[in-house]
């Protein structure tokens, strides 16, 4: 089996590029990761998947993570 170190440079490739960003902002959108009212098992599955594709690009459930995340979510222009 292939090292996760492995793995997760091919994820950053594939997802770094201007067409990836663009593919998993429409993953994220479609699997409804900024929505509040998840009902379903289905959506709750479809969100639990595109939560191990973000963990397979580097960002995972620690400290320095979470601190970075919060640091680029005020970096955002609003609309």
């Amino acid at each position: 089996m292939e090292k996760k170190d492995n793995w997760l440079v091919s994820y950053r490739q594939c997802f770094g590029s201007d067409a990836g960003k663009r593919v998993l902002a429409n993953l994220l959108h479609h699997a409804g990761y900024f929505d509040t009212d998840m009902k379903t098992t289905e959506e709750l599955a479809v969100l639990n998947f595109v939560k191990g594709i973000i963990n397979n690009l580097g960002i995972t459930n620690d400290e320095g993570s979470f601190k970075e995340f919060v640091n680029k979510l005020f970096e955002m222009r609003i609309q």
